[in-house]
């Protein structure tokens, strides 16, 4: 049996219960009017009175949904077996009925005694059993209302929960993805520190030095998908400076940034794997130049990796960690909205292009 959602009906505010005092109010004037129209021609009646007939009616009906409400959920319409909710509610039908026509004969009595005349209901065992055949149609419409809007609302809850489900295992494998660089990124710089320690014992030390900085900045926002741009290209600049260092003097290294997007939230560790493909496959020998180059057209966020090495074959395309894993991040985080490429740069070289839209 599904759970009763917390947001069930009937449980509203202050203005929520006035709301639903002018409604009844508002849908007995109407049922009123139509009386009205409906007599005009057949009797003479004064207008106030089918308002009343129709208004008292409408108001006990009203009064009593609430409480049918907290019923129904004592013995619900979907309970095994079926007759634990039968034999209940057909006795409550009858209950409801009962007082329906006290509740409506009262005000009615009131409503005439406040205009000096009496109100004759007439028959009451013949008015009364007229009564009953509609008041069992109406509690039976008043429990199918009830039953439909808790089934839209445990579907409406569910279907939430799937979307926060899918939401929550989509962040996970995005954090997942983002974790798979990092140790992939700490194996090669430790590797390129180790040698550079035989050649310059300083710039290793510097090196090292740099690759703290990176682990620090790496664990201050390890637990985000998304980082300001400014902290992106921070971590890039000190992976950089450290490649540097282990081609000194070899490697050219610039980075154009458009003024004003330093706020702008990008995916943590997304440039860094790029251009540490470029050097591992595009200047394996630490010679060259690398350059990087971010601007902003509208709502899309553009980077542009470019260098004049001897550019990358397909099956390394495929087969590398950092591009597939770049690849899917963007497919998780801007599904249908991103571009990734790959091409020949002339006259040597490869230039990679992405984009993805941003928010601020």
């Amino acid at each position: 049996m599904a759970a009763i959602p917390n947001n069930s009906p009937f449980r509203p505010t202050r203005s929520g219960w006035v709301l639903y005092a002018i409604l009844a109010l508002l849908f007995g004037v109407y049922l009123g009017i139509n009386q009205i129209v409906d007599l005009r021609g057949h009797m003479v009646v004064a207008a106030w009175k089918p308002l009343v007939w129709e208004i008292s009616s409408v108001i006990v009906i009203f009064a009593l949904i609430p409480i049918i409400v907290r019923f129904e959920r004592r013995f619900r319409l979907d309970a095994h077996p079926r007759w634990r909710a039968f034999v209940p509610h057909a006795a409550a039908a009858v209950v409801f009925s009962a007082l329906h026509i006290a509740g409506m004969l009262a005000l009615r009595e009131v409503a005439y005694a406040i205009a000096g005349q009496h109100y004759d209901y007439g028959n009451l065992p013949v008015r009364a059993f007229y009564e009953l055949q509609k008041d069992l149609l109406t509690y039976i419409v008043i429990l199918g209302v009830i039953f439909a809007n808790r089934e839209f609302q445990i579907r409406r809850t569910g279907d939430l929960r799937a979307a926060e489900l899918a939401a929550e295992l989509s962040q996970a494998r995005l954090k997942h993805l983002t974790a798979q660089i990092e140790p992939h990124f700490l194996f090669n710089a430790l590797n390129a520190i180790s040698n550079r320690m035989h050649e310059d014992v300083d710039a290793a030390d510097r090196m090292i030095s740099d690759l703290g900085g990176l682990l620090r900045a790496a664990y201050d926002s390890d637990s985000h998908v998304l980082v300001p741009l400014g902290r992106e290209l921070e971590w890039l600049r000190g992976y950089a400076s450290m490649m540097a260092e282990r081609f000194r003097g070899q490697l050219s290294f610039e980075l154009k940034v458009a003024p004003g997007l330093d706020s702008v939230e990008v995916p943590r560790l997304l440039l860094q794997p790029l251009v540490e493909n470029a050097l591992k496959h595009g200047l394996a020998a630490g010679r060259g130049n690398l350059s990087v180059d971010v601007s902003r057209q509208g709502p899309v966020l553009h980077y542009t990796i470019s260098d004049d090495g001897v550019g990358i074959d397909d099956t390394t395309i495929k087969a590398g960690t950092g591009l597939s894993n770049v690849r899917r991040r963007l497919e998780l985080l801007f599904p249908g909205t991103h571009t990734f490429t790959l091409a020949a740069r002339e006259p040597t070289g490869t230039l990679v292009r992405l984009s993805f839209p941003v928010a601020n």
